[in-house]
């Protein structure tokens, strides 16, 4: 997010700042039913005041994992589930913890190999990237990724061991490194968009996604906002080497797409989908989440369509998708406007939709809980108060196409947090 330029001492510390199988079987809910979530606390998040988790799910189903930074002074946390998200542990640091960290996280479970897991932990100088074979009991570190001078960084891993990094490099721009052989190590890197390319927007990118183990011809992408109201997707289709740069969302002067990360995903078969949050220009009068999906894996994109409308408000959408079935999860009140500027008394709440078949559900609630009362601040180190929620929530779909949100939950709508988990039932 442009306005996202440094957060330090604090969780997400900063520099600078579906289906899996074949369409109509195994879906996780079926066309027309309502999507029923039983949200948890993550035990072990409690009195550790984390946010911005991410999740996602073993190859198997065997595992569910979620990481959250924990402010730049030690490792990030990574908590594990085996039983669907009903209870959960702390997983050891292993190597991770003689190593910086603790600034913005994120785990690629490895599509192939249900143990493996691959992690970025960013801290002042770079991030300490690392490797686990066995469910994250234990790790293989690295504590300098090799790009230097980072912002929000993302990891992801096609399998055959190879893995991907993007990180927001000060100044040159979004660069993407890759690893090879399973290790920790990333000697390639290639600058795949431009300030040029993000139209003069100092900010950092959305997520990572790959695809394919060869190193010539493997496919590798990511999302990021303009400066101009646009929100563009960078891709190459050979093994990172370079990268071709296309609007999904042409740029729009009428609104900004900065302040949230746009997120995109791989449901496989060349088809790629991507979500973004649009607000108006004034900063205060609406918020909508846009959608726009692609069938040739990223070279052209459809017409903008708006999954959740200016009639509410939302913030900080995430996607996931497989086979037919797509998955958005969303911070969502009934008040109209922009997070920064409603009321003190507008509720947010975890909330969900999702198409299967081409058919998208109503949005639901999926904790009755709300998530914070009033205003959530998106500027960075430029807030001075309700930021304890951080930059994302998130939601992972897995093997049998049921969706995984977890997402930070605000105790004294001040500064104290607990994570939250869902699965969908």
């Amino acid at each position: 997010m442009k306005r996202r330029l440094l957060r330090l001492g604090a969780p997400g510390a900063a520099l600078l700042a579906a289906v899996l199988v074949v369409a109509g079987t195994g879906l996780g809910s079926g066309v027309g039913a309502t999507p029923v979530f039983n949200p948890v606390v993550i035990g072990p998040s409690r009195g550790l005041n984390l946010g911005e988790p991410g999740v996602a799910v073993a190859s198997d189903g065997s595992a569910i994992y979620v990481n959250a930074p924990t402010g730049i002074s030690s490792a990030s946390k990574v908590f594990k589930s085996t039983d669907n998200g009903a209870t959960w542990v702390d997983t050891p640091a292993s190597l991770r913890a003689n190593m910086p960290g603790g600034g913005d996280s994120n785990v690629a479970p490895d599509p192939t190999a249900p143990n493996t897991l691959y992690m970025t932990d960013l801290w002042l100088g770079s991030a300490t990237v690392s490797v686990s074979t066995n469910g994250a009991q234990s790790w293989l570190a690295h504590p300098i990724q090799g790009v230097v001078v980072q912002d929000r960084q993302w990891i992801a891993t096609p399998g055959g061991g190879i893995s991907y990094h993007l990180t927001h490099q000060i100044p040159s721009g979004l660069v993407v490194s890759r690893g090879v052989q399973g290790l920790p190590v990333y000697p390639q890197h290639v600058i795949a968009a431009t300030p040029l390319d993000q139209t003069g927007c100092i900010c950092p990118p959305g997520n990572l996604i790959a695809e394919g183990t060869s190193l010539t011809s493997g496919k590798v992408g990511f999302v990021y906002s303009t400066s101009s109201g646009g929100v563009n997707f960078a891709f190459s289709t050979n093994g990172g080497l370079t990268f071709t740069n296309v609007p999904v969302r042409a740029g729009d002067s009428g609104q900004d797409t900065g302040r949230a990360f746009p997120v995109v995903a791989n449901a496989g078969g060349n088809h790629l989908v991507a979500v973004w949050q649009e607000v108006s220009n004034d900063g205060t009068s609406w918020s909508q989440i846009g959608f726009s999906e692609s069938t040739n894996w990223g070279a052209s994109w459809s017409t903008p369509t708006y999954i959740v409308g200016k009639t509410s408000g939302s913030l900080y959408p995430w996607v996931d998708a497989k086979g037919s079935k797509v998955a958005v999860s969303l911070y969502h009140t009934s008040t109209p406007g922009v997070s920064d500027s409603v009321p003190a008394g507008a509720q947010w709440f975890e909330s969900y939709l999702e198409r299967v078949n081409g058919t998208w559900s109503s949005l639901v609630t999926v904790d009755s809980t709300a998530v914070k009362t009033g205003p959530i601040c998106t500027s960075g180190i430029n807030c001075s108060g309700n930021r304890e929620l951080l930059d994302f929530q998130s939601v992972a779909l897995d093997p049998g196409g049921a969706a995984n949100l977890t997402w930070t939950h605000s105790i004294d709508n001040v500064s104290n947090t607990e994570l939250r988990f869902a699965h969908e039932s």
